[in-house]
């Protein structure tokens, strides 16, 4: 039986492969996977309908638009963005408290940067392989592939950074980075389920 104990949590350039690496890693360990699902359970934590925090997954949160789509302050917070990211915080938190997962983005390794079980991995390529990634997978020409790459990753990267901590992307924020040109996807998967694998006891 695979067996792990870690929370691995997975960054990713757009059109890396990072959600694929990551459903892999959680179907081989046989452990919950959390990407998307995440926004359903922050909309019940903090009022935010599903809809609009999909509209604003991955990106700089701004407060003027937040406060149009909900239409009232919290006297608990200071912002509505505070209500957001701390709604956010708090699944992921919770999600972590029930045992070994994969959670994609979301700043899940700064959240829970600390812990003795945290795995964070980020997923990155070169441009133009993830270009050409996005052209085939979404049937896109060249130029709207690029500019959804370059757009993908702005947005994350403004995400990541504006609560302040750790910066996406750099290498020190994160246990292990992979370049999936070099190291391929069958490869990727192999080192982290060799990282993350416990053996039975």
């Amino acid at each position: 039986m695979n067996r792990t104990n870690k929370i691995i949590t997975i960054g990713r350039s757009y059109g890396a492969g990072g959600r694929t690496i990551g459903r892999r890693i959680a179907s081989y360990f046989d452990i919950p996977y959390y990407d998307s699902e995440i926004l359903a359970e922050t909309a019940k934590s903090s009022g935010l309908t599903e809809k609009y925090l999909a509209s604003v997954d991955e990106k700089e949160i701004n407060d003027a638009a937040l406060y149009m789509s909900v239409g009232y302050m919290n006297p608990a917070y200071t912002s509505v963005r505070q209500i957001a990211a701390n709604a956010q915080r708090e699944v992921i938190e919770k999600i972590a408290s029930e045992g070994p997962c994969v959670i994609v983005g979301r700043r899940a390794n700064e959240i829970l940067k600390g812990r003795f079980d945290i795995l964070s991995i980020f997923i990155t390529a070169s441009e133009e392989s993830r270009i050409e990634h996005v052209m085939i997978r979404e049937n896109m020409d060249i130029k709207a592939a690029r500019k959804k790459v370059l757009k993908a990753d702005k947005e994350r990267k403004a995400y990541y950074n504006q609560f302040g901590g750790s910066s996406w992307g750099y290498a020190e924020t994160y246990d292990l980075c992979i370049n999936t040109d070099t190291i391929r996807e069958d490869k990727a998967i192999d080192i982290i389920e060799c990282l993350a694998g416990k053996s039975d006891e």
